[in-house]
């Protein structure tokens, strides 16, 4: 099943498009608020699930186009990059799990331990990896010769 991903990853790239619009469907009435600096930013599900829908689509169509240009992709890099996006989106489905983190006592509130902020940003500073390592992966199997 890897070795599938790993040789045809615009294939998962397009598959993920009718996850997120499902998503964006069924549970796009949910929000997701974070705080920053004082200031408390509430955005719904469904804008960034077909905000990731558009993206994935995107990101398929470049692994297409390498595949169509016979230019096979680098399999390291794209190992790392679907790890990497794979990674980000389970921490921001599990972005409320995370209240252990920091806790001293079992008694504490929850609301005192609230890291879901915190994992959201980590989760944004992965996606952003990821984003990279897919242009360099993109650019160098693009101007590379193939072997």
């Amino acid at each position: 099943m890897l070795k599938k991903i790993i040789a045809k990853p615009h294939l998962f790239f397009f598959g993920l498009i009718p996850v997120f619009i499902l998503i964006s469907i069924f549970k796009g009435k949910y929000q997701i608020g974070f705080n920053f600096n004082d200031n408390y930013f509430i955005t719904d599900l469904k804008f960034w699930s077909a905000i990731s829908a558009v993206f994935f689509g995107l990101i398929g169509l470049n692994y297409f186009a390498l595949h169509w240009a016979n230019k096979p992709a680098k399999k390291w890099l794209t190992i790392i990059h679907i790890s990497l996006q794979i990674l980000a989106f389970i921490l921001v489905l599990t972005r409320n799990n995370w209240n252990w983190i920091g806790k001293q006592y079992s008694q504490e509130a929850s609301l005192l331990n609230d890291h879901s902020s915190f994992v959201i940003f980590v989760s944004f500073i992965i996606f952003i990896i990821s984003i990279f390592i897919h242009l360099i992966n993109f650019f160098t199997s693009l101007f590379l010769k193939s072997e």
